[in-house]
C-alpha cells in the first residue's frame, strides 16, 4: 500500500512537472513570437533580393579561397565574390584566410614569410594554388560579378591598404567592389587613401549596436548573422542611417536562418553555400 502511494505520489509530480514545462514552452513561443512579429511588422516592405555573396568562393563545394571555388560560385549564381587579401613576402597581393598556410595547403608557416612562387607551388585543396588578387579580380571581370575583398590582419602587413586601392585601379574595378575589415583603423586609412572606395565595417561575436559612426565613414555593416538573428533591430539601426547590412555566418548557415535574415531585411547574405541564400528568397 506504501509503495503504491509512493508511486502514485511520483507520478503526480511528474505529471504536474510536464505540465509547468509545456507551460513554459507555451509561454516562450508566445514571448518569441511577439519578439520578432513586432519586428516584422515595423520592418516594411524587403524591397528587392538581397545579394548573394560567395563567403571564399563557393567554399562549399570546393577549395576555399581558390579559383575552382570563385567559378563553382559563378556557376551557382552568386552575385559578389567574397575573399581574404594578404601579401607575400616579395609585396604580392594573395587570396587566403589564415595567416599561416597549415590549414588550407600542405604547406606549414607564415604567409607573410612566403615569395609568391613559395605560395604557389603549395596546393591548396584538389591541385589549386593561392591565388593572386590580381587572378581573382580578372575571374570577376569576365564574369561580370562584385567583389568583397577583406583587408585581412592588415597589422601584419603595412601598406596593405594602398596595395588593395592600386590594384582594383589597375583593373579599373573600384565600381564593382566593397573592401571590408575587421580593423578601424584599416578601415580609416581606406577612406582617407580613397574617398570614394565603397567600405564595410565587419563586426563579430557578441556586437549588437551598428548605429553611429563608422570606421571610414563605411557606408556599410557586416555583422554576424548569429548576433542579428538574435537581435534583428540591428538592421533597422543601420538602414535608418542610410547603410548597407551584409550577413555572416559563424556556424549557423543553414536554409532557415538564412530565410529569417532574408524576412529581417538584410542587403546580402555572405554564404559557404551562396546557392542557399537564393532558395532561401524563392521560397518566400
Amino acid at each position: 500500500m506504501y509503495t503504491e502511494e509512493r508511486r502514485q505520489r511520483r507520478g503526480n509530480r511528474f505529471t504536474r512537472g510536464l505540465g509547468c514545462l509545456s507551460q513554459f514552452v507555451v509561454l516562450v513561443f508566445i514571448l518569441l513570437l511577439a519578439y520578432y512579429g513586432s519586428y516584422l511588422l515595423l520592418r516594411g516592405p524587403i524591397p528587392a533580393r538581397p545579394v548573394a555573396i560567395a563567403h571564399r568562393g563557393d567554399s562549399a563545394h570546393a577549395p576555399e579561397n581558390t579559383l575552382a571555388a570563385f567559378r563553382s560560385a559563378i556557376a551557382a549564381g552568386a552575385d559578389w565574390l567574397e575573399m581574404d587579401v594578404q601579401m607575400s613576402d616579395d609585396g604580392h597581393l594573395v587570396v587566403i584566410h589564415d595567416t599561416t598556410v597549415d590549414r588550407t595547403t600542405n604547406g606549414s608557416g607564415r604567409v607573410a614569410d612566403f615569395t609568391l612562387a613559395q605560395l604557389q607551388a603549395l596546393d591548396a585543396g584538389d591541385g589549386e594554388q593561392i591565388p593572386t588578387f590580381a587572378a581573382v579580380l580578372e575571374l570577376a571581370q569576365t564574369a561580370a560579378i562584385g567583389v568583397m575583398p577583406e583587408a585581412k590582419s592588415p597589422q601584419l602587413y603595412p601598406g596593405l591598404e594602398m596595395k588593395i586601392i592600386e590594384a582594383l585601379a589597375v583593373a579599373d574595378y573600384t565600381g564593382h567592389t566593397v573592401v571590408q575589415s575587421f580593423d578601424g583603423a584599416s578601415l580609416a586609412r581606406l577612406g582617407e587613401l580613397s574617398g570614394d572606395l565603397p567600405l564595410c565595417a565587419l563586426y563579430g561575436l557578441g556586437h549588437f549596436d551598428l548605429s553611429g559612426p563608422q570606421p571610414g565613414n563605411a557606408a556599410a555593416v557586416c555583422p554576424m548573422a548569429e548576433m542579428v538573428l538574435l537581435y534583428p533591430w540591428m538592421i533597422r539601426q543601420a538602414h535608418d542611417e542610410g547603410r548597407k547590412v551584409y550577413v555572416w555566418f559563424g556556424a549557423l548557415e543553414h536554409p532557415w536562418p538564412i530565410r529569417l535574415l532574408v524576412e529581417f531585411g538584410a542587403d546580402g547574405v555572405i554564404a559557404d553555400d551562396p546557392g542557399l541564400v537564393l532558395v532561401a528568397w524563392q521560397s518566400r
